[in-house]
């Protein structure tokens, strides 16, 4: 970007798209969205904000992650017994989500994400994200709700393992503690109110469950499928067996949660 910030926009576009957009199609759509959204973020946002990536870049050593990331690959296989498969993207981008995935187990670092703006803070989320991966590969359920509340949970247990417990589960949930306590105080409820949306046919209902700027209502915090998915887990554990939460691997989400109770 920095040999093009020159250029005229039209010439620029031309140039990005071939070099940039189109050999990593799938990230762009995906994360972003068509030419005309990546172009239109290229013009108002990335090149306005081009000294702010290059100082970063200086302060986040690529080649470190990148080993930090294949150590972390590799410990993840010696304790689920599954390799983490699906390839990994590094980028400068609209900085929606610090690090994110696809279903497909494709996953992306948004490094002009305010929350990347160290590397521990990066590294911190492999095991989970890694999990993601893992998990992509698991068999499937049309159910999506469930299926996406077992993901987010899940990986936030495994997260909990791998580090052994030196974190709480709170911070591996994302949560707050009066959001966390909230969760406790209204397990319940939350659980009710999930068994109400169980069945919701619709991709927006379980990106509900998940996204941490929407709140079914005032008293649950966001992203309430982590802590919904944290309890199907754990209560799947305390049923089936201290190591049994490496079954969740081959299991179908229903198997889990039917097991969980």
């Amino acid at each position: 970007m920095n040999r093009y910030k020159n250029s005229t926009i039209q010439e620029r576009n031309i140039i990005l798209i071939d070099s940039i957009y189109k050999p990593y199609r799938h990230l762009w759509e995906g994360y972003l969205g068509d030419e005309n959204a990546f172009t239109r973020w290229l013009n108002e946002t990335a090149f306005r904000e081009l000294t702010d990536y290059n100082d970063k870049a200086f302060g986040i050593d690529l080649l470190k992650l990148n080993e930090h990331l294949k150590n972390t690959a590799m410990a993840m296989d010696k304790l689920t017994g599954h390799r983490p498969k699906g390839r990994w993207y590094i980028f400068y981008g609209p900085k929606w989500t610090n690090l994110g995935g696809f279903p497909d187990g494709s996953m992306l670092i948004d490094l002009a994400n305010k929350l990347n703006n160290k590397f521990e803070n990066i590294v911190r989320a492999f095991p989970h994200e890694l999990n993601h991966q893992i998990f992509s590969t698991a068999p499937r359920s049309k159910n999506q709700v469930l299926s996406r509340v077992l993901d987010e949970g899940f990986a936030c247990y495994v997260s909990h393992i791998y580090y052994n417990s030196k974190y709480t589960i709170l911070s591996e949930l994302g949560y707050t503690a009066e959001e966390y306590n909230s969760c406790v105080k209204y397990d319940n409820d939350i659980f009710n109110l999930f068994m109400e949306h169980y069945a919701s046919p619709t991709d927006k209902t379980a990106s509900d469950f998940a996204n941490r700027s929407y709140r079914f209502n005032d008293k649950y915090p966001a992203a309430l499928g982590y802590y919904i998915g944290f309890k199907i887990v754990e209560n799947y554990v305390h049923a089936n067996g201290k190591e049994s939460w490496k079954d969740i691997y081959e299991l179908t989400p229903e198997i889990v949660l039917k097991s969980s109770k």
